[in-house]
């Protein structure tokens, strides 16, 4: 008989609420039009794991100011990997070990999710507002699952970390941003 209410005690222990989740007002959602307005540019870093069939952890650093942003992706032990420079409209792919460019395609071999990115993603995406994917997830729900988590600052909510899984490969990819300071 006790063994009967140990199990149910677990079971309820199990089924409670979980204290991790909050409850997250989309009103308090940083814009991308006030944060400019207030702050010159943005800068900071993070990590990209891939987990999976393939798996990895590399380090970036990035800036974005009015049109202009970059990423480097570094290697496990800080030797650069690739660069990400995004110019208004144009955005531009650079194999910083055989220092040339490279076409997206071959990026997206290394961030398969690449492809989607256009230069107002890389942006908003950089400056941590969380409605960076809205019209993505529309175009990609049938190749990814994508998962955001943020950060709430100052009473606005930041894009903190985004983990795209994608379907067919049981393949996963988290960006996760370590540090992001505003200037003004």
């Amino acid at each position: 008989m006790n063994k009967w209410k140990i199990f149910v005690l677990l079971i309820l222990v199990s089924c409670s609420a979980n204290k991790n989740f909050v409850s997250i007002d989309s009103g308090n959602h940083a814009t991308i039009e006030v944060l400019e307005k207030n702050y010159s540019r943005s800068f900071g870093s993070g990590k990209l794991i891939g987990k999976g069939k393939s798996n990895f952890s590399s380090n970036f650093v990035f800036e974005s100011k009015d049109d202009f942003s970059y990423i480097v992706f570094k290697d496990i032990i800080g030797r650069k990997l690739f660069l990400v420079e995004i110019d208004g409209e144009k955005t531009r792919y650079v194999d910083m070990r055989k220092n040339k460019e490279i076409d997206i395609e071959d990026f997206n071999k290394f961030l398969p999710i690449a492809t989607k990115f256009d230069s107002n993603t890389y942006k908003r995406l950089l400056w941590g507002t969380p409605n960076v994917f809205k019209d993505l997830q529309i175009k990609t729900r049938n190749i990814f699952l994508i998962s955001t988590k943020l950060i709430s600052i100052d009473g606005s909510n930041f894009l903190n970390e985004l983990t795209f899984t994608l379907n067919n490969d049981k393949q996963k990819y988290t960006i996760l941003f370590t540090r992001r300071n505003f200037e003004i």
